[in-house]
């Protein structure tokens, strides 16, 4: 139930920045500099707290779904832990070989033999170490998106980057409310033009200087995205990459820890938590496979073609303009 909890999260968030996105979080004015006008930023529609709080909610569900099942198979095997040994179950995820080792070691001199090397859960959590799972990765966009923004692709081992959200998320708030604007002018050749997602502030210029009287149009499409933490460094959807993380939570971590082997689509991403009289059997049986990646598209869609049907809104002139026709700005 975690994991649908989780895949809920990563719902909403899609569904608060799409409407953040689409209700037009970004004012501007135009500023004449001598014989040259420029659209600046004047306001900046603050992000949904809820959003970083989703985030951080679905993180932590997903790393605690692995916690639950590393318990459940501990006690299988020594019954109920007390005291400082129940404190050593969880699920390692480190860098090195020589830091898991020396992670089982200590659990194993605190008599928690079910760790200990040979057994079925020491090979199966070692399998899933990212030195040795070289296949899996969540990469920070699509390829063709990376290629036509001249952008490169940070991929990133999914434990990896669960475990670094986790962290991160204990000392300080994810930064998912930030906003991020890609621009595009027809004043200006577009392969000259830069086209991936840059910051934006409260008096940035967007686009380039025009002549003045001369009509020019700008587009601009303001997103939410999450930076991820560190030791990575790149601005992600959230809603991708909760789901890349629960996918691989749900078909690959979970299954081979419970069986050794992975179970791709094996549970389903939305389940029903309300009050409605069910069992957690028929739960699970009344799950549905759509994924809040796949919901969520064809809410975003909607909104983006409502967008674009809207009519060119002309920017202000800024107050110490001088009178003057101005050139024909929209946005």
């Amino acid at each position: 139930f975690r994991l649908a909890r989780a895949d809920e999260c990563a719902f909403r968030i899609g569904d608060l920045a799409s409407q953040w996105s689409s209700d037009g979080p970004l004012d501007f004015e135009q500023v004449r500099q001598g014989e040259y006008v420029q659209l600046f930023v004047t306001r900046l529609r603050p992000a949904p707290p809820e959003a970083s709080l989703l985030f951080s909610e679905a993180v932590n569900h997903l790393r605690a779904t692995i916690d639950n099942v590393i318990w459940y198979l501990v006690e299988r095997e020594h019954g109920e832990l007390t005291g400082y040994p129940a404190t050593l179950v969880n699920m390692p995820i480190v860098q090195a070989p020589t830091s898991f080792d020396n992670w089982i070691r200590k659990r194993v001199q605190n008599k928690i033999s079910a760790f200990g090397e040979g057994t079925p859960l020491h090979q199966r959590m070692r399998a899933l170490q990212h030195y040795a799972d070289l296949q899996s990765s969540i990469p920070s966009m699509g390829e063709l998106l990376a290629r036509l923004t001249g952008q490169a692709v940070e991929r990133a081992h999914p434990l990896l980057l669960l475990q670094a959200y986790s962290n991160y998320d204990k000392h300080r708030s994810i930064r998912v409310a930030v906003a991020r604007t890609f621009g595009s002018s027809d004043a200006t050749p577009l392969a000259t033009q830069k086209l991936d997602h840059q910051a934006i502030r409260v008096g940035d210029a967007l686009g380039p200087k025009v002549r003045w009287g001369q009509p020019a149009s700008q587009d601009a499409s303001t997103a939410l995205m999450v930076e991820r933490p560190s030791p990575f460094t790149a601005w992600v959807n959230p809603t991708k990459e909760l789901n890349a993380m629960r996918r691989h939570v749900s078909d690959v971590v979970l299954p081979i820890l419970l069986t050794g082997l992975e179970m791709p689509n094996g549970l389903p991403p939305r389940i029903s938590l309300g009050d409605d009289g069910r069992s957690n059997r028929e739960r699970l049986n009344s799950g549905t496979r759509e994924d809040a990646e796949a919901r969520i598209g064809p809410v975003v869609r909607a909104r983006y073609e409502e967008a674009m049907a809207k009519e060119p809104e002309f920017a202000p002139i800024a107050e110490d303009a001088p009178d003057a026709p101005p050139p024909e700005w929209h946005c």
